[in-house]
């Protein structure tokens, strides 16, 4: 079809002609964006010129540039120069590659997380048993964190500032160390606590407190043998594994350091849902 400057196009043209709906060419014109040449007084009809349909397009490939409408004013209207076109698709590329950055990013770590989750499955099922928790005196700092998210923080200034008071006391400890976990029934804060363990007759040490952990006859364990930044996962899993077995943790959870570079971790169970009864 040949187009004259004569013709006009109906809004249903427009639309079918840019692939741009009836709808959102109304919303342009509201917004005087892409105003029809003539309205028809008497029907209220929208009739576009020929000319307008390069107009919708260029409105529509500068929206999936991610421009915004207002933005798109200007540069339609001809009112922004060559240079400062330039300078706005340069902006508008570098943001793009940094949100390609971050969503690439974030895809690793999907990833990684859903491998470490997957590890930890398996290691717990390998390796959880139900036995009896030994009795625990620790000498250890302790603190108290509003989420999990601010567990791991913590855990390192409490490894630094427990190690600085120990050096200070000139103390020096040889049992493992133990990180310690402590919900409240309220979920209003997390009790967090790093220590060693110690014999019964261990003195205090200053600016640390001595913390004894009874013994308990129903409890859960597994080993841990992947990295560190994955313990928060091992956790989730060693969850799912006691849920399948109709058991559920409870009370003060403990991360045991060993010096083989295993941690296992150990909680208290009980029958799932028997906390409500």
């Amino acid at each position: 079809m040949v187009w004259t400057a004569d013709i006009m196009l109906s809004i249903g043209d427009l639309a079918r002609l840019t692939r741009v709906s009836a709808r959102m060419l109304r919303h342009y014109d509201a917004l005087g964006l892409v105003t029809p040449e003539r309205v028809d007084e008497s029907t209220g009809y929208r009739w576009y010129a020929v000319s307008q349909i390069g107009r919708v397009n260029s409105l529509v490939a500068l929206k999936e540039l991610g421009f915004t409408l207002e933005e798109c004013r200007p540069i339609l209207d001809d009112n922004v120069r060559v240079d400062e076109l330039v300078v706005l698709l340069r902006r508008r590329q570098a943001e793009l590659a940094q949100r390609i950055a971050a969503d690439t990013a974030r895809l690793a770590e999907a990833g990684r997380r859903l491998r470490s989750i997957e590890r930890g499955l398996a290691m717990t099922n390998d390796t959880l048993q139900l036995h009896e928790l030994p009795p625990l005196r620790l000498v250890r700092a302790g603190a108290e964190v509003n989420d999990v998210s601010e567990i791991g923080a913590m855990i390192r200034a409490l490894v630094e500032q427990a190690n600085r008071q120990l050096t200070a006391a000139g103390v020096r400890v040889t049992g493992p160390r133990v990180h310690t976990y402590y919900g409240r029934p309220d979920g209003s804060k997390i009790e967090v606590g790093v220590g060693w363990a110690v014999e019964p007759g261990f003195a205090a040490v200053g600016g640390l407190e001595l913390v004894d952990l009874p013994a308990e006859r129903d409890g859960a364990g597994v080993l841990h043998q992947d990295p560190a930044t994955e313990l928060p996962d091992a956790w989730a899993a060693f969850e799912v594994a006691l849920e399948r077995r109709g058991l559920e943790s409870y009370g003060v959870s403990r991360q045991v350091h060993r010096d083989d570079a295993t941690i296992e971790l150990q909680c208290p169970v009980r029958p799932r849902g028997s906390a409500c009864r």
